[in-house]
């Protein structure tokens, strides 16, 4: 089921650090200082998940960093770079790169603020409009294949302990 290097990391990492009972039926060593290399594999192998399904989709010229901003905008309408930044933990020069390659790509562009005409605010464009669906869907399917296996309570712990983690940061 999983390829040999998926196997071979699974090896690697277990070791006397803590024993732990996993789903109840094997005691195993589990090595729990190898966490932020499993989060970073993790993120490759999404990485080229959403990668694929962009292509898929005929939406080859996007990568998966922009979708935080596509997604943040789809919930928040428009908002300033510096709020976008917040919303998506970039650097505002970052995010900057990102919404520029966007609007040069046709899916976002920038406005002036109704309340204050020296505030630029990002929004989606009719492009992105017409294509919320497909992303609604990407995403979907990326959560659907992360959580593959996990139970309601498992989901919402790892996500839990993800962000515990985060915020240590």
């Amino acid at each position: 089921m999983h390829d040999g290097s998926l196997t071979n990391y699974y090896a690697s990492i277990l070791t006397t650090s803590i024993i732990s009972n996993i789903g109840g039926e094997l005691g195993v060593t589990i090595r729990v200082n190898g966490v932020v290399f499993l989060v970073a594999q993790l993120r490759d192998s999404a990485y080229e998940h959403v990668t694929g399904e962009l292509v898929r989709l005929g939406m080859n010229e996007l990568a998966p960093s922009h979708g935080a901003i596509l997604i943040t905008l789809y919930r928040e309408k428009a908002l300033s770079l510096k709020a976008l930044s917040a919303f998506i933990n970039k650097k505002k020069s970052s995010t900057t790169e990102l919404v520029d390659k966007l609007i040069r790509l046709g899916y976002v562009e920038k406005t002036t603020s109704p309340d204050d005409q020296r505030v630029k605010l990002v929004r989606l464009s009719e492009l992105s409009l017409r294509h919320k669906k497909d992303f609604k869907t990407l995403s979907d399917n990326v959560n659907a294949r992360l959580y593959k296996g996990f139970s309601e309570g498992e989901q919402q712990q790892l996500t839990y302990l993800l962000n515990k983690a985060q915020n240590n940061y």
